[in-house]
């Protein structure tokens, strides 16, 4: 059983009370017990003086001793005295004491033998005196068991005040161990309540003691830790906030690199940018192993991670950051990784470095159409006058040698007007413009194309917002070309979706055109090349026309993307911002 401070302090005051006044007690009745033995010792040899006074009378009055003993026998027997004992010779003469000779024989052995005028033993007090000219032994034996009874008669009413005072004390103990324990037991009960976290409460005690002193000392440090405790909260939400809404990723681990924490936009990086569970669980496993090295190390480490989609064959880019958190005395408590999805900065950055190769391709190419494209003129006119001159309507030979020169001289031609377009586009000639007519316009124009292969188009149309500040030409051209490499990737009884929403950021509402098609896809390590001049997979191609269209799309303050599984198809992803500004997602 578990004792509360009050019983504590309640059972050494009742040991200090109670062993006092019980030692007194004991003390009292044992002097009023000597003092009753030592008594009834005087008064017993008060009689034996008396009768040995008595038999000497006798003695001298009566010449024959027999005469005298006989008388003196008489006489005491008549007396019939309790516990008085008369032997001669150890043989009992008178026996007042006990019935059991044996027992009195024993006793008058036992104090002759002790040569003591009085004899005491644990039950009985034997005195006695000896009458040498008779050789007798007279004694008186007290049995001490009846100095009981008459001394609580005696000591009763001490006795009485003893216990009333020991009741007293033992009340006013109960009180003084209760008044004592009170504010202890507030005291406990209050650090009880601060322990569940209850701060507001404070004990209410009004004593100027120390006690007093305590329990003002006691809730001025409730105030404070109540007070410390908000500041803390206050700092812990300020931090969780911090954490909350940073776009960065943090994730805390253990020395062991046991994941402790991790924010939300963590959370958002590894359960929204990826969308399988196979890539959820590729990014985190080296995101750990990062933090692993780092914890092995003893070195901070930051890493630039590609990761490849599964469902688009797009590419996701983190930055990836781990180093040790130290405690103040400089002691690794662990690890902490800050990670950020860059993917669309590393796609702006690609847009740039793809606009200034463009760029300096399309100078390079200017210049090469214009020395060509002269001596071709040149060159044609020629032909075209020596076919004249030299072939007759039956020299089908020649004829058809001529034709075929200005047949090859017109598709370089051709091919230098295509890199004169690319490297000196006109500038766009925006006005508001639906995208709808644009792009059933260009479904027109490749309606031929489709029907070759039997291409299924379906158009999901998603809202009403159609006006874009657009050069309607440049993004049919657009249309068309992203249209006719789709129909060329596709096999027969393909399909081709485009579907137009609208999308908004935090600035401004943008309009999202996408074609995919169920064609043969791109591999991963093209994807990234698609938009440079003269890069193409197809035989009797020139490479430009994507980067004819990823130009205008930019000219026309647009964005285009890309994304391609092989042998699954292709998605091509424009965006125009409504008002005609900047994107800025």
């Amino acid at each position: 059983m578990k004792w509360d401070i009050e019983n504590k302090m309640l059972i050494p005051f009742m040991i200090l009370v109670i062993l006092p006044i019980l030692i007194l007690g004991i003390v009292s009745y044992w002097n009023g017990y000597q003092l009753l033995l030592n008594n009834k010792t005087k008064n017993i040899e008060d009689n034996l003086n008396d009768h040995m006074v008595f038999i000497n009378r006798i003695d001298e009055e009566i010449e024959d001793d027999e005469l005298a003993k006989k008388k003196v026998i008489d006489y005491f027997t008549e007396l019939n005295k309790s516990g008085m004992v008369i032997s001669q010779n150890n043989r009992l003469i008178i026996n007042n004491l006990s019935k059991d000779s044996s027992f009195v024989e024993g006793i008058l052995k036992e104090a002759l033998g002790a040569k003591e005028a009085v004899y005491s033993n644990d039950d009985l007090l034997f005195v006695y005196r000896s009458f040498d000219e008779w050789q007798w032994t007279i004694g008186y034996g007290l049995n001490k068991d009846i100095f009981t009874d008459e001394l609580i008669e005696i000591q009763k009413y001490t006795l009485l005040l003893a216990i009333i005072f020991l009741i007293f004390s033992m009340q006013a103990t109960i009180l003084i161990s209760h008044n004592i324990s009170k504010p202890m037991k507030m005291l406990a009960d209050m650090c009880h309540r601060i322990g569940k976290g209850n701060l507001n409460e404070k004990i209410d005690i009004n004593r100027e003691d120390e006690i007093g002193i305590l329990a003002d000392a006691f809730n001025n440090m409730v105030r404070k830790l109540e007070k410390n405790r908000r500041k803390l909260l206050y700092m812990k939400k300020y931090s969780e906030d911090i954490l909350k809404n940073i776009s960065v990723g943090i994730i805390t681990t253990d020395k062991k690199g046991k994941v402790i924490s991790i924010n939300q936009a963590g959370k958002n990086i590894l359960e929204y940018s990826m969308n399988s569970y196979e890539e959820k669980e590729k990014v985190h496993s080296t995101l750990m192993r990062q933090l692993s090295d780092t914890l092995s190390n003893k070195e901070s480490r930051n890493d630039i991670i590609v990761f490849n989609r599964a469902a688009d064959g797009s590419k996701q880019y983190l930055d990836v950051t781990t180093s040790l958190l130290r405690t103040e005395n400089e002691k690794t408590s662990g690890a902490i990784c800050s990670f950020s999805d860059i993917t669309r900065r590393k796609r702006i950055e690609n847009n740039i470095e793809r606009i200034n190769r463009l760029t300096s391709v399309g100078e390079l190419a200017a210049g090469l159409a214009h020395e060509i494209r002269n001596p071709l003129a040149g060159m044609k006119m020629s032909i075209q006058v020596l076919k004249g001159r030299l072939c007759t309507d039956n020299d089908e030979s020649n004829l058809r040698l001529f034709d075929s020169t200005i047949y090859e001289i017109d598709r370089l031609n051709s091919l230098i007007t295509e890199l004169l377009d690319f490297a000196r586009p006109h500038s766009p000639k925006c006005e508001m413009t639906n995208m709808l007519e644009i792009l059933d316009m260009s479904l027109d124009l490749t309606k031929k194309d489709m029907k070759e292969k039997d291409i299924k188009t379906n158009v999901h149309i998603e809202t009403s917002n159609l006006l874009v500040f657009v050069d309607k030409a440049q993004i049919e051209q657009v249309f068309i070309n992203i249209i006719k490499n789709a129909v060329k990737a596709s096999k027969q009884h393909g399909k081709l979706d485009i579907r137009l929403k609208a999308l908004s950021n935090e600035k401004e509402k943008l309009l999202y055109i996408s074609f995919e098609d169920n064609g043969e896809g791109i591999k991963q390590e093209n994807l990234e090349k698609i938009f440079n001049p003269f890069f193409t997979t197809d035989p009797q191609g020139t490479g430009l026309g994507l980067s004819v269209v990823h130009k205008l799309v930019i000219e026309n303050k647009g964005e285009i993307e890309v994304q391609s599984i092989l042998e699954k198809g292709t998605k091509f992803e424009i965006k125009f911002p409504i008002n005609g500004g900047e994107i800025d997602e």
